[in-house]
């Protein structure tokens, strides 16, 4: 099977000319974030990132409009990393129906629950853009297979109990609760938070069907000069392949 690559950027003023480096360097789907001011899931690098983002004076609606305007030279599927908090502002139909018009492939929301998602999913049944669920390893087994039961997309487990970035080892129970997550899933079940080299790529994937990866990048088109940081797109790629 086909192994997911699905790299993160933020939303920031170049954040088009990177996702067009990850759409040409292997990315299957690529999360660009929204920078908000309070996140909750993110580890302080891309919250370092956030910041700049705002500071800058990059908006959703910034976000939404250079996706439309560069959506046809984007060969990857893109999903937005968001917080329910600037939906609800934009307003939810006007929101998905600007993510239809932008190409969005699907949304993330961290700080929605699973009842709340559904919820969600049944104020807007003819959406074309798809809630894509998480599944935390503090998630109890029988809530996870509601969860993965009711999924779209792909599925985006949660390796550690911790925030993104944070360079720690696994869960010890990961791969075990991967494997029965997919056993309920009809969709993909990728994994995400602290992996960063092309090892801990062969290693999660042995039993997820891919790996979202979030700070490492975004610590390395900031600091990084480009070729190096292609090199790296490209172990991922090679590793996952």
């Amino acid at each position: 099977m086909h192994k997911l690559f699905i790299p993160y950027v933020m939303g920031n003023k170049q954040f088009i000319e990177n996702v067009k480096i990850l759409s040409d360097n292997g990315a299957d789907i690529i999360e660009v974030g929204v920078p908000f001011s309070d996140p909750v899931a993110d580890g302080p690098v891309i919250m370092e990132a956030g910041n700049k983002a705002i500071q800058e004076g990059v908006t959703v609606q910034y976000i939404l409009d250079q996706l439309t305007k560069h959506q046809s030279d984007i060969k990857s599927d893109y999903v937005l990393m968001t917080y329910y908090n600037i939906i609800n502002f934009y307003g939810e139909a006007a929101f998905l129906k600007a993510c239809e018009t932008a190409g969005v492939y699907g949304l993330i929301i961290p700080d929605l629950p699973h009842e709340l998602v559904q919820q969600f999913k049944e104020r807007h049944p003819n959406r074309k853009v798809k809630i894509i669920s998480l599944i935390a390893m503090t998630t109890s087994e029988t809530r996870g297979n509601q969860i993965a039961q009711d999924a779209e997309g792909f599925i985006y487990t949660v390796t550690m109990n911790a925030t993104t970035g944070e360079n720690g080892h696994f869960h010890p129970e990961l791969k075990d609760r991967i494997n029965k997550i997919k056993m309920h899933a009809r969709v993909p079940v990728v994994a995400g938070f602290g992996i960063r080299t092309p090892d801990h790529v062969k290693d999660i994937t042995r039993v997820s069907d891919g790996v979202v990866i979030g700070s490492e990048i975004v610590k390395r088109f900031a600091e990084d000069e480009m070729q190096e940081t292609v090199t790296y797109l490209q172990s991922i790629r090679t590793a996952l392949n």
